[in-house]
């Protein structure tokens, strides 16, 4: 699983992948309710699903690249090529950069510091 994710980016970058993160969220929600399709309430409620898992930050990898497919499945029934366009860029960023340190990922999956101690510390 460790090679799915990359690095962790923290300080200000991880705090630019959270607002990152948010953003497509809200977009992502936002974007697939306007659709006027019968079709679009599963997608919106697929979205809504997604959109949870991107805040929290958790299988970002797996569940931006979810989020793209609904997005153009979003693109093919609702007809907006510019909005969906630029947020399946951004879920593909999102995909390739990770979670970031301040995520459910990072917490799971992340970078772990092992202390090796020398066995010839013998007592007595």
């Amino acid at each position: 699983m460790q090679r799915l994710f990359g690095t962790f980016p923290d300080r200000g970058a991880g705090a630019a992948l959270v607002l990152l993160r948010l953003t497509v969220a809200v977009v992502l929600v936002t974007h697939n309710s306007f659709c006027p399709s019968p079709e679009s309430e599963v997608l919106l409620a697929l979205s809504r699903i997604a959109a949870g898992f991107i805040v929290l930050g958790l299988f970002t990898p797996i569940v931006s690249m979810a989020a793209v497919l609904l997005s153009l499945a979003a693109l093919w029934l609702c007809t907006e090529p510019l909005g969906s366009a630029l947020l399946i860029a951004i879920l593909i960023s999102i995909a390739l950069l990770g979670a970031g340190a301040y995520s459910v990922d990072a917490k799971l999956y992340g970078r772990r510091r092992l202390v090796v101690v020398r066995g010839d510390n013998k007592m007595g």
